[in-house]
Parts: C-alpha cells; structure tokens; sequence
C-alpha cells in the first residue's frame, strides 16, 4: 500500500516555538519522516532548520546549559533576536518608531547557521509565510512562490512580531510575521501534495479549575496571555475545521500540548516545553499511527485532537 505525503505545519509563539522540537521528536521516534514543512514565527524557524535534515538533536543543543551541550555549534539567545538599528533608521524616524528592535541581526545568525539558504535547492519542501504590511496580504516564500529570496530573510520577515520589531524589509517591501493574517497555513501543505498534516499548534489556553488561583489575578501580563491564547487557538480550530471540509481526504492532527503559565519569552524552560509537546506530540501521532493513518486509506474527516 503507498505511503502518503506527511507534512509538518508550526506555529508561531517565540520561546514557547521550542514545544515543536518535542513534537518532531516524538515523530522521529515514531518512524513519521514528514516532506513538507510549513511555519510561520518560531515555526518557521524550525521547518526552515528541520527541513534541511539538520538533526534535532543539534537544534535542541543551541539550548542546552554550556556543560550539558553535546555538539560545537551556535547557541541561540534572546539577544539573537534584539538588534539595534542600522544607519539608514536614524534617519528615518518614522520608521525607527514604528518598531521596539531591528530583526536584522536574527537574519545574519540564521544566514550564517543555515547550510542552504536558497529554497530552491532544500531537499525538503519548505514554505515560510509574512504578511506584506502595505497590501494586508499573505506572502509565502518557497518552491513555486518566493523562491528567489534568502531564507534567512524570509524567517526574519516571518518572526518580526508588530511592535516589538520593526517591519522587515525586503527589496522595496515590507513584512510582518504570518500569524498577523493567519495564525496556520495548512492549506499550503494541502497544496503541497501532503495528504496527513500533523499541525503543531503552541497557543492551547490555560485551564484552571475553580479551587485554583484565578487567571484574573496573575497580573495584566497573566491576563493578556491567555487572551492572546484564546483569541489565537480559536483561530487555528476554526482554520483546521473549515479546512477538514473543505479537503475530506486529508487527515489533520492537531497537536497543541498545554503550555501551561510559560511566557514567550521564557527561552530557560526548554526542557519542559521540549517534553510537553513530546508527550502530547506522542499520544495522537500513536494513535492516528494504530488507525492507520499513515499508511492507509485515509478516512477520517475531522481533526484528532
């Protein structure tokens, strides 16, 4: 019986992204070699290293304690993403406000960390996706769409967060992260040929029952995250429904481990972030598996969750 294409499609959501290494762990472990891969964020971060078989185990060393790290390579730190502004900012104001930092050093790191920085030659389909600030449209870089441009700078296109970064400028247009227009591109794996797409989704809302603290107390920073959580994760369940009807012959798997209170800034919690999407990533990845999922007939119509 033929196997089917598998894709991998990730969120955004800055050091919380992590939880999608745990996710492509429980996948290797489980014998499920996705060729296409798809983010947006920190997502796209990861399907642009992961896609070019770099292997985990080298990606989780860049967050590894110094005495702990297995492999000599570069280590990613929050100041990796907090550049200053270049030359041609200071005088242009307007632009210098329009954004707390550059992330123009984010790009040179991954320029320089990356083995391949040209899509077109990627042995593994890879697609990144912005949004173009001036058309309010999504923009994806990958075969057969943006091909020509560096993938360094389209993963500084795709995590530059509003506000916090200033738009990322490419030729004579500008870019903010894809989550700004959607917060999932599954469609582009659809498109792609993948006919089970195994969608790593970090923005699962807290839960808490009545005998814990409430989440109205944990300050205004408590607060808006969960919001943010809400807002995004009722998004992407809308997205995966419409598209399930939309495509009855493709299996979406969502995998949104509970995250939990972890900020997304909390790049020092990357082991329990790494084991929670390992464990959730490994619970429905071995369940779609005794189903059949990924080596038979397709039929279920409704996302695994």
């Amino acid at each position: 019986m033929s196997r089917f294409k598998v894709a991998f499609v990730s969120s955004g959501g800055a050091a919380r992204g992590l939880t999608h290494l745990g996710v492509l762990k429980a996948c290797e472990e489980l014998g499920i070699h996705p060729e296409i891969y798809v983010g947006a964020g920190a997502g796209a971060l990861v399907s642009a290293t992961y896609g070019q078989d770099i292997p985990l185990d080298v990606m989780l060393d860049a967050y590894r304690l110094p005495w702990r790290r297995r492999h000599k390579g570069p280590r990613l730190y929050a100041s990796t993403f907090l550049g200053s502004p270049g030359l041609k900012d200071l005088f242009d104001p307007s632009y210098l406000l329009s954004g707390m930092f550059s992330i123009d050093k984010l790009e040179r790191y991954v320029r320089r960390t990356l083995p391949i920085n040209d899509f077109r030659q990627i042995p593994q389909a890879v697609y990144v996706t912005a949004v173009d600030v001036d058309t309010a449209e999504r923009v994806v870089f990958g075969p057969g769409f943006e091909e020509t441009v560096p993938v360094s700078q389209a993963v500084a296109a795709s995590c530059c967060i509003p506000g916090l970064f200033r738009p990322y400028r490419i030729g004579n247009r500008y870019f903010l992260s894809g989550e700004v227009i959607r917060t999932l591109s599954a469609d582009l794996a659809v498109a792609a040929g993948a006919r089970v797409v195994i969608i790593s989704n970090i923005y699962r809302p807290e839960e808490r029952s009545e005998s814990e603290r409430s989440l109205a107390r944990s300050g205004p920073l408590g607060v808006l995250r969960q919001s943010l959580n809400i807002l995004l994760a009722e998004k992407e369940r809308r997205g995966v429904e419409l598209l399930s009807k939309i495509y009855p012959n493709v299996t979406f798997l969502d995998v949104a481990p509970a995250v939990g209170a972890y900020g997304y800034m909390n790049r020092f919690a990357a082991r329990p972030l790494v084991m929670r999407g390992y464990r959730t990533a490994l619970r429905v990845l071995a369940m779609a598996k005794e189903k059949g999922v990924f080596d038979g007939p397709l039929t279920p119509r409704k996302a695994l969750n």
